[in-house]
């Protein structure tokens, strides 16, 4: 039962940005993410510190970007009690100032059971590194 309300977290949450619409992404990701939840890019910098934050970066995404192509791979869900930790793997192709570009990595996400309910309290991008 706690892996298929974090599927569907996970799904609603996805759903919010890659579906939109775009004026709807802050109420429709509240709910998803804790009010201290951080974002951490590729380098571990945080990239969003709080809810509002979070929820700004992809408000802000989606506000620059038009995405045309975006897959996302079912995520590994592992328990501890009040605690999770899900991943999986994405591929996407965008357009952002004129040009595009294709990308693929994994998100890690750290979530807590929190007032009976799972939220995103932590979000790793980890955008895949070419091979040369």
């Amino acid at each position: 039962m706690d892996e298929q309300q974090i599927r569907e977290l996970i799904r609603a949450m996805n759903d919010a940005w890659l579906k939109g619409p775009a004026a709807e992404i802050p109420a429709r990701l509240a709910p998803c993410f804790h009010e201290n939840a951080v974002i951490r890019g590729a380098d571990l910098e945080a990239v969003a510190s709080g809810r509002d934050a979070c929820i700004q970066s992809y408000v802000d995404f989606v506000g620059q970007a038009v995405i045309r192509e975006c897959t996302l791979d079912e995520p590994e869900i592992d328990l501890a009690g009040g605690t999770a930790t899900a991943v999986y793997h994405w591929e996407m192709t965008y357009e952002l100032g004129g040009e595009q570009y294709s990308e693929a990595g994994a998100d890690v996400l750290v979530l807590a059971r929190t007032d009976g309910r799972w939220l995103v309290t932590w979000r790793l991008v980890l955008p895949s590194v070419g091979e040369d």
